[in-house]
């Protein structure tokens, strides 16, 4: 799984709905070029993503073509995630969480909240049959343990910033069953005598399935966007360029340096993975592509600059990307390798 805050937008954080109740996606001939924020492998040529107005798409021969199917929902949906080849949520907003038993072939929903005001829910973790945890914007926590037939809104106290007000979790992924970490941003994390007040970056870990959780000391008082869990360690990424890394579970980070031969990276991160070679690949906005291998930086774009919200990697340089400009297959080319630089 991989949610991220696919593509941020402030007006991701704020869902307005004036809808009095749920209406289905409409079937768009062109639903593959729409926004689209999470992409996920169910088996091994079939792929899934989600976007914008209730989208949901397959594709059965890794991402070559693509189909929309039948969704209960016309919200946007952000954050995809699946358990086994059959059993699959995906989430988005007033607080949509929708359910599939058959691949993604059929959906049902399974919680929303419509209202004129209402926060957003950013990603999900589908940890074993009957339990799925989804998160979001202003401090939203739900979850199930009995396969969605009932859901619990946690206010999770740990993770309050100083007024007790809470923060964005723009990512949950899992090292393990019990083991999951959190990245976003507390709302407010400081606040001087003069009353001044500071965001910062938020990474949180649970040791026992979400019961508990523990803030973690951030490296940086930007937004996090995500967090990736890999066996070199924890990644997490958002504003301006900004990667750290940890090699010993977030109790410390270092800054991994992005420089190109254009500069340093300024794009906001969304999404990364670690292909099997040790490379690093990034995407974000502005139609960012960033791939890091040892000292070697390279930088991507697509012409038209929109951005990039998620990844796959289907093997050796080929990979499944979406975003603003719906879902395209990309292999790095020569010009990608003659804007490569050692990284400082």
């Amino acid at each position: 799984m991989k949610t991220v805050l696919q593509l941020i937008y402030v007006s991701l954080l704020i869902v307005a709905s004036y809808a009095a109740q749920a209406k289905p996606a409409v079937i768009a001939p062109k639903a593959d070029s729409s926004l689209l924020l999470d992409v996920v492998k169910v088996s091994d040529n079939r792929l899934i993503t989600v976007g914008e107005r209730g989208h949901i798409l397959i594709s059965e021969d890794d991402g070559s073509s693509w189909r929309q199917v039948e969704v209960p929902v016309d919200v946007n949906l952000t954050a995809v995630d699946f358990l086994d080849e059959k059993h699959g949520v995906a989430v988005g907003f007033d607080q949509t969480i929708l359910l599939t038993e058959d691949s993604g072939e059929t959906w049902t929903i399974s919680h929303q909240k419509v209202s004129n005001y209402q926060p957003a829910l950013f990603s999900v973790l589908y940890n074993t049959r009957n339990r799925i945890t989804a998160v979001g914007s202003y401090g939203l926590y739900l979850e199930t343990s009995d396969g969605g037939d009932t859901w619990n809104t946690r206010e999770v106290a740990s993770l309050s910033d100083v007024y007790d007000g809470f923060s964005h979790f723009y990512d949950l992924e899992k090292r393990s069953a019990d083991t999951w970490f959190i990245a976003g941003e507390k709302y407010i994390a400081e606040a001087n005598d003069e009353g001044e007040e500071f965001s910062k970056g938020m990474v949180a870990v649970t040791h026992d399935a979400g019961r508990t959780w523990k803030k973690l000391n951030s490296p940086y008082e930007g937004s996090f966007f995500g967090i990736s869990v890999t066996d070199s360690g924890i990644y997490v990424y958002g504003l301006r360029g900004n990667l750290f890394h940890s090699v010993n579970e977030g109790e410390s980070w270092n800054k991994v340096m992005l420089k190109a031969k254009s500069g340093k990276v300024e794009s906001g991160l969304h999404d990364m993975l670690i292909t099997p070679n040790g490379t690093l690949v990034l995407v974000g906005t502005a139609g960012a592509l960033i791939r890091k291998q040892n000292e070697q930086v390279t930088v991507a774009k697509r012409a038209d600059l929109k951005g990039r919200a998620a990844l796959l990697n289907l093997g050796e340089e080929n990979y499944i990307i979406v975003g603003e400009g719906g879902v395209e297959s990309y292999t790095p080319d020569d010009k990608d390798k003659e804007s490569a630089l050692k990284g400082q």
